[in-house]
């Protein structure tokens, strides 16, 4: 008995595994062609990848196990009732409706965004921002060519989900600026150190302003990483956007 069990075990998680992996790596490679100009590194990419595989490989095998459960179930209560149609067609809609549900319930305060026009990734957990941009001069930007020695805003508007303690809510601020081999150029732990509070009522949007100049050159690319975080709970929202430098118009 062990051993036929362990049998069924075995293909059972074999079976879905692969079907997890299959369902991942089609949804992985659609995401990273979409989003192609978005700078991930190997790391990132191979973390986020295991992830979807992780994920993908446990919905597949809850998914085959509450099915089986359903059947095993209904047949047991009323073994005539799956010979009809609309009953197998009810069981499945309710079934794929609690797993999307399940989903939903899960990505609600979390999950990424892509400015389409610049590139501009915007991760984020806990705290939600309504709109993410990029600002210089006063212009929403368009693009990512920065004239050296200017500077830009990156701001995330309509945040939701910053933990109040009374009525304060405090945020840290950090922002790194590396070359594309990921030398360091700049990195600032936190911007906000000196003045982390705020009145949780009038925080409407978290902005940080870049600037630039040397070392860096003109006509090279930048990595700009911006991280926003609750200090009073665990939210975070994470910008990256790939910039390039360009001499004065």
């Amino acid at each position: 008995m062990e051993i036929l069990l362990s049998a069924r075990v075995r293909k059972f998680l074999k079976e879905t595994f692969f079907l997890g992996l299959f369902i991942a790596v089609i949804v992985f490679a659609w995401v990273r062609v979409l989003f192609f100009e978005v700078p991930f590194s190997l790391r990132e990419d191979s973390l986020t990848l295991f992830k979807t595989i992780l994920t993908a490989w446990i919905i597949m095998a809850v998914f085959r196990m509450s099915w089986h459960l359903l059947l095993h179930f209904i047949t047991a209560l009323r073994p005539s009732l799956l010979c009809k149609p609309a009953a197998l067609r009810w069981m499945i809609i309710l079934v794929l409706s609690v797993s999307l549900y399940a989903c939903q319930a899960q990505t609600t305060a979390k999950g990424f965004t892509v400015n389409g026009s610049t590139g501009l990734n915007t991760r984020y957990t806990g705290m939600v921002p309504g709109e993410t941009k990029m600002v210089m001069n006063g212009e929403v930007l368009n693009h990512t060519d920065i004239p050296l020695g200017e500077k830009f805003t990156i701001i995330n508007e309509g945040i939701k989900g910053l933990t109040a303690k009374g009525k304060k809510v405090a945020v840290g601020c950090s922002l790194l600026i590396t070359d594309t081999t990921g030398k360091t150029i700049l990195s600032e732990p936190d911007l906000f150190a000196r003045n982390p509070e705020f009145d949780k009522d009038s925080v409407q949007y978290l902005q940080c302003k870049v600037n630039t100049g040397a070392p860096m050159e003109w006509d090279e690319l930048y990595i700009v990483k911006v991280i926003f975080w609750d200090k009073y709970g665990q939210g975070k929202i994470e910008n990256t956007v790939r910039i390039r430098m360009i001499d004065e118009p």
